[in-house]
């Protein structure tokens, strides 16, 4: 059965439009084999190789940022078959393609069929899709605001869950959702849970040129599971289309930072991350790739749906503080969440959400 990556990419259809990744899934059924005196390899399906040796995976990937998405997928392509021949495989099955923010990857199983052999990759065990079944489907950032367990994050990063699991220091614990706003993108969670870390939220306004540290979990755990952090500066006070509730930063953003704390030197939580212009539609109507261009809630949203349920946020700092004490302020009170749905919600939600769970 094909193994199927599938994707939720939050998008704002305003002005240039927002957006988080796009992945698709490829089987490349119809892709032949480019060069003539090459060695040929053939595209299969999993049946078709079910006696063959299985010699391993293959990847290939494309830099092109979405400028030629065709060709972005072809040379990736290219690289996955010249990474076969290396290992002298006779045969490939796809297993994904994928396409974040326009960059192309492609991986397969490569397999000889010259020697007969039921050595086939490891895999899950194969069991008949049960749609009803709740599984781990994708993921997002959140940050703690209260000693009682609250946790703020991104409205699309929890929209459509059946559960959602917060993940910290090697505990997952059960979160219930309190209260969210769509139309300002931002959900409160409360997990059973005292944290180590309240980040305090900023009661002073954002500054042009302000420096910031943007802190998540970009990619999911594909990368690795630690929190990661990138610098910049607060770029504009506003967001698409005048958005006053919005900034424009240019530290770097990617799928899985939703919901993460964008911080200042003193360690004060200044917004929210939650997207970037897409690159595609950019070039489409400006004709330029856009370049950090990214964007997150002003902490006054924030502190807005915190009111709105009497939660009292801790005082903010009100001196800079070592880059030793807000790392380790950023890891304790930084969390990785994980988004659970059927299959069939996965189905409905493919288009929208970023999805790292393959299913057999």
């Amino acid at each position: 059965m094909k193994n199927l990556t599938i994707t939720l990419c939050l998008t704002i259809a305003v002005l240039l439009g927002v957006t988080g990744c796009q992945t698709t899934v490829g089987d490349g059924t119809n892709l032949k084999s480019n060069g003539a005196s090459q060695k040929i390899i053939k595209i299969s399906t999993p049946r078709d190789v079910k006696n063959c040796k299985f010699i391993s995976d293959v990847h290939g990937i494309s830099g092109l940022y979405g400028v030629f998405a065709s060709q972005g997928l072809s040379n990736a392509r290219k690289e996955a078959f010249s990474n076969a021949r290396v290992v002298n495989a006779t045969h490939i099955v796809w297993t994904q393609t994928s396409v974040v923010y326009g960059s192309t990857s492609v991986s397969a199983n490569a397999y000889n069929c010259t020697e007969q052999t039921n050595a086939n990759p490891p895999s899950k065990k194969k069991n008949s899709t049960n749609y009803d079944d709740v599984i781990s489907a994708s993921s997002g950032t959140g940050f703690s605001v209260s000693s009682d367990g609250h946790v703020i994050t991104n409205h699309h990063v929890i929209k459509g869950c059946q559960k959602v699991k917060i993940h910290h220091k090697g505990k997952t614990i059960p979160a219930n959702v309190v209260t969210f706003d769509p139309n300002n993108d931002l959900a409160l969670l409360k997990g059973d849970f005292r944290p180590s870390t309240v980040l305090s939220l900023t009661t002073e306004s954002p500054e042009l040129l302000q420096d910031i540290y943007v802190a998540g979990f970009p990619f999911g755990r594909k990368v690795s599971t630690g929190v990661k952090v990138t610098k910049g500066i607060i770029s504009s006070l506003t967001g698409i289309g005048n958005n006053f509730s919005n900034i424009q930063i240019d530290a770097a953003l990617q799928p899985g930072n939703s919901g993460g704390p964008i911080l200042d030197d003193k360690g004060n939580v200044v917004g929210v991350a939650v997207a970037r212009l897409d690159k595609v539609k950019t070039l489409k109507k400006l004709g330029s790739l856009p370049e950090s261009t990214n964007f997150g809630i002003k902490t006054s949203v924030v502190r807005s749906i915190l009111e709105s349920r009497n939660i009292s946020s801790r005082k903010p700092n009100a001196t800079s503080i070592s880059k030793t004490k807000l790392g380790k302020m950023i890891a304790d009170g930084t969390y990785y969440l994980s988004c659970w749905m059927t299959t069939a919600q996965i189905e409905k939600m493919r288009s929208k959400k970023v999805i790292f769970q393959n299913l057999d």
